[in-house]
């Protein structure tokens, strides 16, 4: 498909007398609108959104409700039925009041137009969580062969951004899980994969969740990680005098600070824990992991 055809999306495969909203709401000509039951509407299987707002579809329902469809949704015959191409939350909202029929233009339409048009509508809209826009372009690598360059061309993204986000799919299906319910951004996310273990990715992906580290402070904590100290250099004078479960204590406390930590014995049943920090940012993420968020 021509690249221009892409970048105007459907608006530029419809003939239409109006200037098109949105790439996939393109006013068309009212000779080409028809009526289609709502139950006979198939949902298109590549609609990368998987979540939908639903307070959001219940005012689109109550401004239908009060003007009418505006805007038909558009649609394509497979197998003699129709499937949506444009319009899920529309389709939703008219059913929500239970109309039995909607407004549709039908269009005809190949399985990769489809699947690059509703990216290109979804990313606009600014609608697609960064795992769906991560699923959406590694379909349209899998299942229709396109390349990288090519994708970010019909998107209008460079290649480096476009290979960034296939990625994240590399995560870690609970770490995915915190980047798909904003817990951690995908600045977040992209250090994280570093960390090729699993246990550890998800790990340190629960702490920076739970800390609220800056993506900086990840760094820092999966640097610490990919590079552990070694038991003498992190203990040089007290690893020798603790028992094997102070050692122990002690390593687990400095991976999880990021920063190296010791504790020394004074007596039978007292002692100290030392936590050292370099500068005034290592200090704010350590403060922070223990809940405290003081302005230095």
């Amino acid at each position: 498909m021509a690249k221009q055809a892409l970048g105007k999306g459907l608006g530029a495969l419809i003939k239409k007398n109006h200037v098109a909203s949105s790439p996939l709401e393109a006013a068309v000509d009212e000779d080409r609108v028809i009526l289609a039951n709502v139950a006979e509407i198939q949902k298109s299987p590549f609609q990368p959104r998987r979540r939908f707002d639903e307070q959001q579809i219940e005012e689109l329902a109550a401004s239908i409700r009060e003007s009418g469809l505006v805007q038909p949704l558009v649609v394509r015959k497979v197998d003699g039925k129709f499937e949506l191409i444009a319009g899920e939350r529309r389709l939703r909202a008219v059913a929500s009041l239970g109309h039995t029929t909607v407004k549709v233009v039908v269009h005809e339409a190949t399985d990769q137009e489809v699947a690059e048009l509703t990216l290109i509508e979804n990313l606009q809209r600014a609608d697609l969580t960064p795992l769906e826009e991560a699923e959406q372009y590694r379909l349209l690598q899998t299942r229709f062969g396109m390349k990288q360059e090519t994708i970010a061309q019909h998107v209008g993204k460079s290649r480096a951004v476009v290979a960034n986000m296939v990625r994240l799919l590399e995560l870690a299906p609970a770490v995915r899980t915190l980047l798909e319910e904003s817990k951690i951004t995908v600045g977040h996310a992209k250090v994280l994969l570093q960390l090729k273990d699993e246990d550890k990715q998800t790990l340190a992906a629960e702490r920076v969740a739970r800390v609220g580290m800056t993506v900086r402070q990840t760094e820092q904590l999966v640097k610490t990680l990919l590079n552990p100290p070694t038991p003498d250099q992190e203990l040089p004078k007290l690893l020798p005098e603790l028992p094997d479960a102070y050692a122990r204590i002690c390593r687990q406390l400095s991976d999880d600070f990021g920063t190296k930590v010791n504790i020394s014995l004074k007596g039978k049943s007292n002692g100290v824990i030392e936590i050292p920090y370099a500068g005034r940012d290592e200090l704010v993420r350590i403060l922070q992991i223990f809940g405290v968020s003081e302005q230095l």
